[in-house]
């Protein structure tokens, strides 16, 4: 039984560990969250999961992850992925790029 909890207490601060990160890449998360809501309809029902910093193929600074909010009807319109720079300009959201899959593939594997 003993092994068992240190076990898993060791798994949660390693998991906490990966979970707070760099601070800076922190503070681009919130960054590119910020962008992203900019784009919405409805900023303030922004539902984030799965955010994450990354450095894409070419080494450019991203956030990545997937939004729900709400649409001009009031309701959840489901979660779409996003990739952020960090600008409202440099922000994109999959349901309104074309080709959002090799965009995605490039900065956010």
């Amino acid at each position: 039984m003993k092994k068992t909890v240190i076990i898993t207490m060791v798994c949660l601060m390693c998991a906490g560990n990966a979970i707070a990160g760099d601070p800076k890449e922190i503070a681009w998360m919130e960054r590119g969250k910020d962008a992203v809501k900019s784009r919405l309809k409805d900023p303030n029902s922004a539902q984030f999961k799965n955010v994450y910093f990354n450095r894409g193929s070419e080494g450019i600074p991203v956030t990545c992850g997937e939004v729900n909010s709400k649409n001009s009807y009031g309701g959840y319109s489901g979660f779409q992925r996003f990739l952020s720079a960090g600008s409202r300009d440099n922000t994109f959201l999959e349901r309104e790029v074309s080709d959002f899959r090799a965009s995605w593939n490039q900065f956010c594997k």
